[in-house]
C-alpha cells in the first residue's frame, strides 16, 4: 500500500508522543504537620469559561445564540460531563435553478438536523465529545405496507426498494456525527485529537463543518495541535474514502465487493494549517493541504492489451496505475482576530485568501497539437502528466456604522480552464469546503441558492445589513457571477461541470446534471455553433434572522437569480455541433421546444435553530 512520507511522519508524531505525556499529580499531598489533604475534585475549565469553540462545531447559529449555549450552566450534569441538544427544521423551495422551460424542477421540501451531544472532561490530560445526529427529510420513512395511509406516520420501518435495486439505501441518516478523544499536555504543550470530528479554519473555504447542509462535514482522522498565545501550529491528517472493510461483519460502505455501486478510490487529506496573530490588529493563515487518492490496478483488455475503463474509476484507461496528488497551499490575511468575529472596536474589516494548487491528476494525456496538426508523426505513446494549475484569490471588507449598519462587498476569482484537453488543469479543485462561510459572511460563497461553485467564476458581490435592538439582523446581497473563461464549464455546488454531449468536444468527466452552459471543451472555435458566453447568472439574496428567546432563533431568506447569456446562448442556439461528423446541425431540442431558456429562478428558506 502507497503512504506518503507526510502521512508517515505524521504517524509517528501520533504514536510517540503520547508515551512521553506526564504523569498526573498525586491524588493526596501532605501539609507541615502530616496531616493528609485531599486536593478539590477536578472542575472542567468549561464549566467555568464556557464550551471551547473546538467542542461546539456541529452546530450553525449566530454568534449570540452560540455565546448563549457555549456558556449556559443548566445542562452541565456535574463538574465534568455536560450534555446538549440542537434541533433544526428547515422548510426549502427551490425553482427552475436549471433555468430549463421543460424542467423548471420545483422542489418543496422540509429537512430536519436533530442531534444530541455529551462532552466529558474528567481531567487537564484528556477530553472527549461524541455527538450522535439524525439527518431526514420529513415523510421520507418507508411505509410499512403499500396502500396503508397510517403506514406512512410509523417509524423505523423496513426501507423499500425498487424491483431491479442491486444495492440497500437507507433513506434517512441517524449515526455518530462526531466521536473523539482529546489527550492533553503533550511536550511542547501540544494536544492530539483522534477519531470523528469537525475542522473549521478560516472562512471555511477550504475545510469546514458544512452545518449548513441538512447532515453536515465530519473527518475520520487525527490532529496535531500545538496552541499557543499568540500562534497555532496544527498538523491533519484524515481518511474521506476507503475501500477496506473491517474484521467481524464491520463493513465499509465504499467496498467494491460489498457494494456495487461504491465508484471511489482510497483517499488520504493531509496537510498542515498553521495561525499567527498579532492582538487586536491582524491575523495570518499559512496552509498546505494535500488530497491523495490511490488509483486501482487497470483491467487489461484481452485483444488490445491495454487498459480498460472500470466502473470505479471512469478515466482508469488513461491513468496507468497512477496516483492523484492535489496539493492547495496558500494564505489568508485579515483584522478578525477573535474567532473570525467582526473586530471589536473597529468599524472596518478585511480579509484576504489566496491559494495555488500543484500536483498531478494521475492521467497522462497525448499530446493534442502532433495527434491534431501533425498525424503522420503522431505516436500514441507520446504522452505528458496532466498537472494542476488552479488558483483562487477572494478579497472581502465592509465598514461598520452605528455599530449596527454594515456596508460589504468581495472579489472572488477561481480560476478555469481554457483547454481541457490538454496536460493542463487550471480549473480550480475545490477541497472539502462547505461553499458556506460563517456570519455575517454565511451567504458569501455562493449565495442561499447554493447554485454554483468556486470553479471558473469572476464573482462580485455587495451586502447591507442592518443589526436591530429587538427585530434581529436584516441583510441584502448582489451577486454578480461570471466565467472565469469562456470556454470553461459553469460548476455545480458539488463541483461536477454541468454540461452537455452537445457543447463542442466530447466532455470526458462524468457530468451529474444539464443546467446549460455555453462552453468550448478543447478551446475549438469551428465546433462552438454560438457566441461563447461571460455571465453566468445573477443573484440577489434577502435574508433576515433574530432570536426569539434565549435558546432559539429563526432565520428566512429569499433569492432571486436571473439567466445570463452563458446560459441564454446555450438554451436558444438553433443549431448544435455534432462531434461524430465534425459537422453543424439543427438542435433537435429546439425545433421540438424542449431545454429552452426560463430566464427567472428563485429559492426560499424558513428554518428554526434551537440551541440547548
Amino acid at each position: 500500500m502507497y503512504i506518503s512520507k507526510g502521512y508517515f511522519y505524521f504517524l509517528l508524531l501520533a504514536v510517540f508522543l503520547p508515551l512521553t505525556v506526564p504523569k498526573a499529580e498525586p491524588t493526596e499531598t501532605q501539609n507541615s504537620e502530616g496531616t493528609v489533604q485531599t486536593p478539590k475534585p477536578y472542575v472542567s475549565t468549561m464549566k467555568e469559561k464556557g464550551i471551547d469553540p473546538e467542542y461546539n462545531r456541529h452546530m450553525f447559529v449566530e454568534p449570540e445564540l452560540s455565546k448563549h449555549s457555549a456558556n449556559s450552566q443548566q445542562f452541565w450534569l456535574n463538574d465534568v460531563l455536560r450534555f446538549g441538544l440542537y434541533l433544526r427544521p428547515r422548510q426549502e423551495s427551490r425553482y427552475n435553478l436549471d433555468f430549463n422551460a421543460s424542467d423548471k424542477g420545483y422542489i418543496d421540501r422540509t429537512i430536519q438536523t436533530s442531534s444530541i451531544y455529551f462532552i466529558f472532561d474528567p481531567s487537564p490530560y484528556v477530553q472527549a465529545k461524541v455527538t450522535l445526529q439524525d439527518a431526514r427529510v420529513w415523510g421520507g420513512e418507508s411505509p410499512a405496507s403499500s396502500g396503508d395511509i397510517r403506514a406512512n406516520f410509523f417509524n423505523n420501518t423496513a426501507d423499500l426498494y425498487s424491483k431491479n435495486q442491486t444495492n440497500a439505501v437507507s433513506l434517512n441518516q441517524t449515526g455518530v456525527r462526531e466521536a473523539f478523544v482529546t489527550l492533553n499536555q503533550l511536550p511542547l504543550h501540544s494536544k492530539l485529537q483522534v477519531g470523528r470530528q469537525i475542522w473549521a479554519y478560516g472562512d471555511q473555504r477550504m475545510i469546514g463543518g458544512g452545518n449548513w447542509t441538512v447532515n453536515g462535514l465530519s473527518f475520520d482522522g487525527a490532529r496535531l495541535m500545538f496552541n499557543y498565545e499568540n500562534f497555532k501550529i496544527h498538523f491533519l491528517m484524515a481518511r474521506p474514502y476507503w475501500t477496506q472493510s473491517g474484521t467481524n461483519g464491520v463493513v465499509s460502505a465504499n467496498d467494491p465487493k460489498l457494494n456495487s455501486a461504491a465508484t471511489g478510490t482510497d483517499t488520504t487529506l493531509l496537510g498542515t494549517y498553521n495561525s499567527f496573530t498579532i492582538p487586536d490588529w491582524v491575523t495570518l493563515d499559512l496552509y498546505s493541504l494535500g488530497v491523495v487518492r490511490k488509483w486501482k490496478k487497470n483491467p487489461i483488455n484481452p485483444v488490445t492489451g491495454l487498459p480498460e475503463s472500470s466502473n470505479d474509476d471512469p478515466q482508469a484507461m488513461n491513468r496507468s496505475k497512477q496516483n492523484q496528488n492535489l496539493i492547495t497551499t496558500g494564505f489568508r490575511l485579515t483584522n478578525r482576530t477573535k474567532g473570525n468575529f467582526l473586530p471589536e472596536g473597529k468599524s472596518w474589516d478585511f480579509t484576504w485568501e489566496s491559494a495555488f494548487q500543484t500536483g498531478t491528476s494521475g492521467r497522462r494525456i497525448q499530446d493534442p497539437y502532433l495527434k491534431e496538426y501533425l498525424p503522420n508523426e503522431y505516436d500514441n505513446s507520446r504522452t505528458e502528466r496532466e498537472k494542476y494549475t488552479g488558483q483562487m484569490h477572494v478579497f472581502q471588507t465592509g465598514y461598520t456604522f452605528f455599530k449596527k449598519l454594515r456596508l460589504g462587498g468581495q472579489v472572488l476569482y477561481a480560476s478555469g480552464d481554457k483547454n481541457r484537453a490538454d496536460a493542463s488543469v487550471s480549473t480550480f479543485q475545490t477541497l472539502a469546503n462547505p461553499r458556506f462561510g460563517v456570519i455575517p459572511y454565511f451567504n458569501s460563497v455562493a449565495g442561499i441558492s447554493e447554485n454554483i461553485n468556486a470553479q471558473n467564476l469572476y464573482s462580485k458581490s455587495v451586502s447591507i445589513s442592518y443589526k436591530t435592538d429587538s427585530f434581529g439582523e436584516f441583510q441584502v446581497t448582489y451577486f454578480q457571477n461570471d466565467k472565469a473563461e469562456k470556454q470553461d464549464a459553469w460548476y455545480a455546488i458539488s463541483g461536477a461541470a454541468n454540461s452537455t454531449s452537445s457543447l463542442g468536444e466530447k466532455n470526458p468527466y462524468p457530468v451529474s446534471s444539464d443546467k446549460g452552459s455555453t462552453e468550448n471543451y478543447s478551446n475549438n472555435s469551428y465546433s462552438s455553433p454560438y457566441a461563447l458566453g461571460k455571465r453566468i447568472y445573477t443573484e440577489v439574496d434577502l435574508t433576515w434572522h433574530g432570536q426569539i428567546n434565549d435558546f432559539v432563533s429563526l432565520w428566512m431568506g429569499f433569492g432571486y437569480l436571473n439567466a445570463g447569456d452563458s446560459v441564454r446562448n446555450y438554451r436558444n442556439s438553433k443549431i448544435q455541433y455534432n462531434t461524430t461528423t465534425q459537422s453543424f446541425e439543427w438542435n433537435q431540442n429546439y425545433l421540438q421546444g424542449k431545454n429552452q431558456l426560463a430566464r427567472d429562478a428563485y429559492m426560499a428558506y424558513a428554518q428554526i435553530n434551537a440551541a440547548f
